[in-house]
């Protein structure tokens, strides 16, 4: 079964002024502890600057919850006049952390030492309390104990109704909750494959009825002799086409690397007496999609040697190499015959 909140270990951000609070904050911080959690805060970083707020965002980023404690000050000032306090509540609102507010139920009650005396930062303090006190909750204080127990309950809360990723151990995570969603994952990645392969197959194309490699067709040529052109063409089958430009496809050749090795085969195979000899391209071509449609080659996107630019690339497949090494190699002769002919000497 998944774990609850009362499993894992939330981490909480508390945030105050400093030298004021020293006593509230850590009794926020022991309520924590004794609960079973992790306080975060700026204890060891007491000095207030640009740096340190960029910083105290990496940790509030890290909290799962985030628990403001105002007494009767406003704080140290950044560059805009702006206390470093409100930019951390600020930044945990502009981020979605759950914000816990607890502010002091009687600032006529402390103490001069833990006030602000500048009119311009108790004026600052209070619209502060009033964008704090906007649209959430807020609990009130008198006390340390006081604070500790209010935190407590509203933390309590928090956890039931607005439970956050928090952290739990590697070895207390139910072996049944991984296991599901080892499930949940197979099923999601069964389904992207399922879909991959419709996806493929709309855009790749279909092949239904394929002429047999036996079929004849008419691939026209010209060649030089006497000083003259002379336009001509020869009837042959696909599969006498392939096997004249098999040898040159064992590795990846371009479609004019492919005519000259059947303008070659024409000259060397097929009596074509005469000197320039050019196969026509569209029936070069025509030859060859026909050899990919039937399986016997592939055709793909590649870049030129100095990868420059894209080229259509030809190549056997694993089909088209089992044909041409079967019906290339030099057959041995009937053995019956032989004694025969042997005989007959």
């Amino acid at each position: 079964m998944q774990s609850t909140y009362m499993d894992k270990k939330y981490q909480i951000f508390v945030s105050s002024t400093f030298s004021d609070l020293v006593e509230e904050r850590q009794a926020v911080s022991r309520a924590i502890l004794d609960m079973g959690h992790i306080p975060a805060g700026m204890e060891m970083f007491p000095a207030a600057d640009i740096e340190q707020l960029t910083y105290i965002k990496k940790v509030i980023d890290e909290c799962d919850y985030y628990v403001l404690i105002i007494g009767a000050r406003y704080g140290s000032l950044d560059e805009d006049g702006v206390s470093y306090t409100q930019r951390e509540f600020q930044y945990a609102v502009e981020t979605d952390k759950t914000v816990l507010a607890f502010l002091h139920k009687d600032m006529d009650s402390v103490p001069l030492g833990k006030t602000d005396k500048n009119d311009q930062k108790r004026d600052k303090l209070e619209q502060f309390i009033a964008m704090v006190s906007s649209g959430r909750l807020i609990q009130f204080w008198t006390s340390a104990m006081e604070l500790r127990a209010n935190a407590i309950v509203s933390l309590q809360t928090a956890f039931s109704q607005n439970p956050q990723v928090g952290w739990v151990r590697a070895n207390q995570v139910a072996s049944q909750s991984a296991l599901t969603d080892i499930v949940k994952y197979r099923e999601e990645n069964d389904t992207l494959k399922i879909e991959i392969s419709r996806l493929k197959s709309s855009v790749e194309p279909k092949f239904d009825d394929v002429a047999d490699i036996s079929t004849v067709m008419r691939f026209g040529y010209s060649y030089k002799k006497n000083g003259s052109i002379i336009n001509s063409s020869k009837n042959l089958s696909i599969k006498t086409f392939f096997l004249n430009i098999a040898p040159d496809l064992s590795i990846p050749s371009t479609q004019a690397g492919v005519e000259i090795a059947f303008q070659r085969a024409l000259k060397d195979r097929h009596s074509v007496d005469g000197f320039s000899v050019n196969a026509v391209s569209a029936d070069v071509l025509d030859a060859l999609m026909h050899l990919v449609a039937s399986g016997l080659v592939k055709m793909y996107t590649t870049l030129t040697i100095d990868k420059t630019r894209n080229v259509t690339a030809f190549q056997l497949t694993p089909l088209g190499t089992k044909i041409w090494q079967e019906n290339s190699y030099i057959r041995a002769p009937d053995i019956d015959k032989t004694d025969k002919d042997i005989t007959s000497l």
